[in-house]
């Protein structure tokens, strides 16, 4: 070790409380909930070479890929070309893999003449003025997702540019909100670049040079260790996308992973070619989704370096849904693959896996008018799930997916403040989770009422085909849907772009539970029985499901249970 361990620990801490500030400051001073409520953002700090060295908590489909953007910024300006208070924007989707709306910001740190690292954060922008208000998911060309922005200086040594603001300006809608979005990613950059420096500058930049080399390399021993402790072999998982919302699908994903040693490669050869829908992705996304997956089997409890992310290789060959070329549009990214990554590392090390999961966005937004303003106004957000059970306990549930981190739901006082929208239902929905001897955690139900207007409605469920599996005879759980009572009828929907929703209307959005994990059969009837009195299992499905009989009062009918579970094994 070339630093003093607790010299180490303070420099490492101090960049991730950089960080940390840094999150701190975009989502008070964020404009939309989007990002100070369902904290859609990350952020993240960067050495010289454009490693990641510090983050805050955040998305880690974000967080896995920053680093190529920083790296693509530095490759088309020139380092050499770069001034103390430049700030780039960038959001180019073939590159950092995500959709147009997740616009990064790259910031270089100096002290004196000499670039010490980079400052980086990503949120999502509610429009980046692509052809439908918030974006579209029948798109078939990245032009019609909207502004397309790669390596543009927005600040030039501290000075604004005033004609790249005004093209942003008058290329979005809602661009006084998108605007102060943008304002509080300037701020958090500019406190990053600060902090950054403040630490370079006290403990001097060979010390800090010093202790990033460490600390990659401390992440990268880690997770060499446990990759080892695997069992070498190649795993092979399959798993599908509903369409590609414009005609194509069910759409495979298949993840034949080999581990060697303590090497790990992702070879995602059989999902295919790129569509013409958008469940495309830059590769970058798709090696940010293997991360998250790689990351969760070796060291979730330590802060993650570029070093953790040493042993993985993820092979997708250029034109491929997961290595997008130009024209493919992107806006659902990288759907499926972190799950179907979990799922052949779960193949191989099931002491450490879960079963499927309810989806990997349930994405879920309503556009109208505002009656009380006369305005546009875009209410997005995330919806939580069930996640897999494991072999030592129930999935969680309403959780959010793996690959969006600590992101949250907007709560009920926040929707109805800032939009025509009542929130008239949140509960877990009964019956959702899978049934295995661990059952899979429960799904949500979550009903909106429309308030004097008429909306439109965009809705991206998956997992109505391939529903979340159940691992080692555990059953698949329930698929989501989305339910729109107009008054007349009711209609049901998985993928569906601007949906007229007219007033009055109750939109009911109900999540997927997470696959079952074992046998239902050798569920502990009294589990069985716990959970009917929860609300999470019906009695009818404690019978159907378990082979638990319960009598009037609730209690468990010995005899009639043995009979049905003699039954159904029998069957």
């Amino acid at each position: 070790m070339a630093v003093d361990p607790i010299v180490l620990e303070v420099i490492r801490h101090a960049l991730i409380a950089t960080a940390d500030e840094m999150k701190l400051n975009l989502a008070r001073t964020a404009h939309n909930p989007i990002i100070y409520e369902v904290l859609d953002f990350s952020v993240g700090v960067f050495d010289a070479e454009r490693r990641m060295i510090a983050q805050a908590d955040g998305l880690p489909i974000f967080l896995g890929s920053l680093g190529v953007a920083v790296r693509q910024v530095v490759e088309d300006i020139g380092a050499e070309r770069m001034r103390p208070g430049d700030l780039y924007l960038f959001n180019d989707p073939y590159v950092q893999g995500n959709h147009l709306n997740d616009l990064t910001t790259v910031e270089p740190v100096f002290t004196g003449d000499r670039i010490c690292g980079y400052v980086s954060t990503r949120a999502h922008w509610l429009d980046i003025g692509g052809k439908d208000p918030g974006g579209s998911i029948d798109c078939t060309d990245i032009v019609q997702e909207g502004l397309w922005l790669r390596s543009i200086p927005l600040y030039r040594a501290g000075e604004l540019d005033d004609a790249i603001w005004r093209i942003i300006e008058y290329n979005v809608r809602y661009t006084e909100n998108m605007l102060g979005d943008l304002r509080a990613q300037v701020a958090a950059s500019r406190t990053g670049a600060l902090r950054f420096r403040e630490v370079v500058e006290r403990h001097g930049a060979a010390t800090v040079d010093d202790a990033i080399a460490t600390m990659l390399a401390q992440g990268e021993a880690r997770a060499r260790a446990a990759v080892a402790e695997m069992p070498d072999g190649t795993y092979e998982a399959e798993t599908w996308v509903d369409t590609d919302c414009v005609g194509s699908g069910p759409l495979p994903v298949r993840v034949r992973l080999t581990i060697e040693d303590s090497e790990v490669v992702a070879d995602l050869t059989g999902c295919g070619a790129q569509v013409a829908g958008p469940v495309n992705c830059g590769l970058a996304a798709a090696v940010a989704a293997c991360r998250i997956a790689l990351k969760a089997f070796t060291s979730p409890d330590t802060p993650a370096t570029e070093g953790d992310f040493a042993p993985l290789t993820v092979v997708a060959p250029p034109g491929s849904r997961y290595n997008a070329v130009y024209p493919a549009p992107t806006f659902l990214y990288a759907k499926g693959l972190t799950d179907a990554t979990v799922r052949a590392l779960t193949l191989a090390c099931p002491e450490r896996g879960i079963a499927g999961t309810y989806d990997d966005l349930a994405g879920f937004m309503l556009v109208g008018t505002d009656p009380r303003t006369g305005s546009l106004y875009i209410q997005q957000e995330p919806e939580n799930g069930g996640w897999g059970a494991s072999g030592w306990q129930d999935g969680e549930s309403a959780l959010i997916f793996i690959g969006d981190g600590d992101t949250r739901n907007i709560p009920a006082e926040i929707v109805e403040a800032r939009f025509p929208l009542r929130i008239e239902r949140h509960e877990l929905r009964t019956d959702s989770g899978g049934p295995g001897r661990w059952r899979g955690g429960l799904g949500i139900v979550r009903d909106y009422r429309v308030l004097g207007h008429d909306a439109s409605m965009l809705a991206i469920m998956d997992r109505t085909y391939c529903k979340p599996w159940g691992m080692f005879d555990g059953v698949d759980a329930e698929a989501a849907v989305v339910l729109v009572d107009d008054g007349e009828q009711v209609s049901a929907h998985a993928q569906v772009n601007g949906h007229p929703v007219p007033a009055g209307s109750l939109v009911s959005v109900r999540t997927g539970g997470g696959g079952g994990w074992g046998d239902p059969l050798e569920r502990e009837p009294e589990r069985v029985r716990a959970d009917v009195l929860a609300g999470y299992v019906t009695r009818e499905a404690a019978v159907s499901a378990y082979g638990v009989a319960l009598d009037d009062r609730l209690e468990i009918d010995e005899e009639a249970t043995a009979s049905a579970r003699a039954g159904r094994a029998g069957g």
